[in-house]
């Protein structure tokens, strides 16, 4: 069905919405779906807990709990804070969008994250999911018959130990359905222990969660926002505390690839402005030598944002470049213990490097351009992104 035909069909969409979670959670779960009792939530929970750890479970009974009457259903799991005004955000949302399976969070060091801070900065209020990265699953809304299509997908009993995020991308990918991802998010993760193993990431939050950009007071939160018409194509990401860049490569429908901020730099022809940029930033921090790397890391990650970002008819506020660029800094390295403390403590003075290389880079642009595309011979020898995460090493031969 056409967007067109479901505009004429359906005049008022029916969206009814669940809560998945493990027995443990019961708790939390129910006093979630309170919240959302003028959609009619239900708690789903996983049908055999004792079973190998996996979210796929007990996410296909969220997704089977979808209302009779429901044209559209949302499914969000049990650690999760709403925003202000979440269900009538939600339900303006479906309306501006009503056969477009929607994402209302993104972690705030995926890929998905770097593709939302991209269209924060650019002014969008939505921007399409990465290919080849899990579908963000926290907070999700699909319209009926991509739920028919999962629950015909998924066997009954959930006997694979997928995770649900690999599984979603994997059948909506199938049938060629594209994610959006709201800008800002509308969820935030409290951050409890996982249950299927995920805390060796580190703390997942919200790349820019809605209460954090927005204050009661702001008009037009229900508004219908631009969309950013492809995913980006070039992205800033900082696992492992390094700034490297992502070259999606969606348009052309290939996987996507990675290297180095220092050989995207040099290949470019900023590598020489931006090494004199930072040692005049450099010159004004005190820190101890051993995370000094770490700084030069946030400042370069501040400053690549600012060259790969188009001037916009409708530029983010202050305080939205502020949250996404300290998501930046702290996402990058969530997963590091050592300098995690560090940096929580001196947030507001590492945000504040990130938006001078930000200004640096911006001012860059405009003077020399955008960096242009790298030449097909030399994507040839760059790593496929999936590698990004267990050999992140492979950037540096690049």
């Amino acid at each position: 069905m056409t967007t067109e035909q479901l505009r004429g069909s359906v005049r008022t969409p029916v969206v009814s919405a669940a809560v998945m979670a493990h027995p443990s959670r019961l708790a939390e779960a129910e006093t979630l779906a309170a919240l959302l009792a003028p959609l009619r939530a239900r708690v789903a929970l996983d049908p055999r807990p004792d079973g190998p750890p996996t979210t796929l479970r007990a996410a296909r009974a969220a997704w089977a709990a979808i209302g009779d009457d429901a044209t559209h259903h949302l499914v969000l799991q049990d650690d999760v804070v709403l925003c202000r005004d979440f269900t009538a955000r939600v339900e303006a949302a479906v309306r501006e969008h009503p056969d477009t399976p929607l994402a209302f969070y993104a972690n705030w060091n995926s890929w998905n994250g770097a593709a939302t801070r991209a269209a924060a900065l650019q002014g969008a209020s939505w921007v399409p999911a990465v290919p080849g990265e899990w579908v963000p699953t926290l907070a999700l809304l699909l319209p009926r018959r991509d739920v028919t299509a999962l629950l015909d997908a998924v066997p009954g009993d959930g006997a694979e130990p997928e995770p649900d995020d690999v599984v979603l991308a994997r059948e909506l990918g199938a049938r060629g359905r594209q994610v959006l991802i709201s800008v800002p998010h509308l969820v935030e993760h409290v951050g409890r222990p996982s249950i299927v193993g995920n805390d060796g990431y580190g703390p997942r939050h919200s790349t820019c969660f809605a209460d954090d950009v927005h204050t009661p007071e702001d008009e037009d939160l229900h508004a219908p926002g631009a969309t950013l018409p492809a995913t980006p194509e070039t992205l800033v990401h900082r696992p492992h505390g390094h700034s490297r860049v992502v070259l999606t490569r969606a348009a052309a429908g290939l996987p996507p690839l990675f290297l180095s901020r220092e050989a995207f730099l040099r290949e470019t022809g900023f590598a020489e402005l931006g090494r004199a940029h930072w040692e005049e930033a450099r010159g004004g921090l005190s820190v101890p030598e051993d995370v000094l790397r770490l700084c030069e890391e946030i400042w370069y990650g501040g400053y690549l944002l600012g060259l790969l970002t188009p001037p916009a008819t409708r530029p983010p506020s202050p305080r939205m470049l502020r949250v996404v660029l300290r998501s930046l800094v702290l996402g990058g390295s969530a997963g590091d213990p050592r300098h995690r403390l560090w940096l929580a403590q001196r947030v507001t003075r590492m945000v504040a490097l990130a938006e001078h290389a930000f200004t640096a880079g911006t001012e860059g642009r405009a003077v020399y351009g955008a960096p242009g595309p790298l030449p097909e011979e030399r994507l040839a020898g760059l790593p496929e992104g999936r590698h990004i995460w267990s050999r992140p090493e492979l950037a540096e031969a690049t």
